[in-house]
């Protein structure tokens, strides 16, 4: 069921900011790559940076291939410093971990989330509709 929810996720359209046409769709998958463009208005609006400070139990692991339990693995417990992504992070491209489906507490429609690698125990946790949509993330 998992996988048939994240073969259905990664079916997403992208836009491609150096394409002429903005409505291809490509497939994306856990240890792909996505960039994130340089900051509108000094901010990101759909892009949080994660620090994990704290980590209860340094045993603990998840699937590196398919990104399975990386939620639970870094997000479950310990400590964060947690903040929107700094402009600094712009402009590069980072290596997808994980995607995840939750359920929006509002409306209950699926809400895809992708966690991006920044760097040792740094996640960058992409609203994946609205990032897409205002071109904060993209494929080249």
């Amino acid at each position: 069921m998992k996988q048939a929810i994240f073969t259905l996720l990664f079916s997403i359209s992208f836009f491609n900011v150096d394409a002429k046409s903005t409505d291809s769709t490509r497939r994306v998958d856990v240890g792909d790559s996505v960039f994130i463009s340089n900051c509108l208005n000094n901010t990101y609006k759909h892009i949080q940076f994660y620090r994990k400070t704290r980590f209860p139990n340094p045993q603990a692991t998840y699937n590196k291939t398919t990104g399975d339990d990386f939620y639970e693995y870094f997000f479950l417990d310990g400590d964060f410093d947690v903040k929107t992504l700094p402009c600094e992070y712009g402009n590069q491209k980072y290596r997808i971990i994980s995607i995840r489906v939750f359920a929006d507490k509002k409306t209950g429609q699926d809400r895809p989330v992708m966690f991006l690698d920044l760097g040792l125990n740094t996640v960058a946790w992409v609203e994946l509709n609205g990032a897409v949509e205002s071109l904060e993330i993209y494929l080249q």
